[in-house]
């Protein structure tokens, strides 16, 4: 195993932004939810037979790279946090997607796992043409489907700045992904745990009426403007009683919700493999 290096690649700068990965990952590396096991395995099964070499951009803490190391002959993984990179135990570059160090089709697929709806604009078209460079035969992307990003935004109680909780600045859905690549063609293109969903308007009247919460501001959320943190200004316990009336509140409502408003079913996730040419 060879140790991280920063050697010829851009880092992003130090922002908010870097800050809130950073915290993040020191509080999920290594936890992995039932749903999350089921879209890792959805994505393994997805891989090529003829794969021989993977990278893995924006990796994580390895949750999908460590398991590849002994079933290829090589697997690089690439991420911008380095708490992330502690937990990577196969090769592993400290980088950033818009930036790879290595020469044109290096690898026979990329893996691109939850990372594009995370991108900073500046950083997004770059990493689409990095990772077409790159990738000699394939590229799998798995991003969230058709992800209302309003819904998961929260306002900052100090600056009133409202952001979306989980840093995801974009959202994608099929027709997006059949054109996401110029050098590579769509191959298969998979859902990954459906669920119920309810309209949006109806989500967005309960709330302002009240018989919704509206959304806390988690401990975990970090203010991309101001840097505020719930968990570093001694509202934790507060939030704490709040989300647990909030909760109780959703528990009595989702019975009759699901009697009297109508739902669709639509997948968690969109699992996209493409290939060269």
């Amino acid at each position: 195993m060879k140790s991280e290096s920063a050697k010829g690649v851009s880092l992003r700068d130090s922002t908010f932004t870097d800050e809130y990965y950073e915290q993040a990952w020191s509080q999920i590396a290594s936890s992995i939810s039932s749903q999350e096991e089921e879209r890792i395995e959805q994505t393994l099964s997805l891989i090529p037979g003829d794969s021989s070499s993977i990278l893995d951009v924006g990796c994580g803490d390895g949750r999908i790279t460590n398991r590849l190391n002994s079933l290829y002959s090589k697997v690089v993984g690439l991420e911008s946090s380095r708490e992330a990179l502690r937990h990577v135990k196969v090769e592993k570059i400290l980088g950033s997607v818009d930036s790879l160090p290595f020469p044109n089709k290096s690898f026979d697929l990329i893996l691109c796992c939850e990372v594009l709806e995370h991108l900073p604009f500046r950083v997004y078209p770059g990493a689409i043409e990095e990772i077409q460079r790159v990738a000699a035969k394939y590229i799998i992307v798995t991003v969230p489907n058709n992800e209302d990003l309003g819904r998961s935004s929260v306002v900052c109680p100090h600056c009133s700045c409202v952001f979306n909780v989980s840093r995801h600045v974009r959202s994608f859905n099929q027709e997006r992904l059949k054109g996401l690549f110029s050098q590579f063609g769509l191959q298969s293109l998979q859902f990954c745990l459906p669920v119920k969903v309810y309209p949006s308007f109806l989500i967005k009247g309960a709330k302002f009426t009240g018989l919704l919460p509206k959304n806390p501001f988690p401990t975990t959320a970090l203010c991309p403007q101001c840097g505020y943190s719930s968990s570093s200004s001694g509202e934790a316990s507060l939030r704490a009683i709040t989300s647990d009336r909030d909760r109780l509140s959703v528990r009595l409502l989702r019975p009759l919700a699901r009697r009297l408003i109508p739902t669709k079913k639509r997948g968690t996730w969109l699992i996209a493999l493409y290939q060269r040419g």
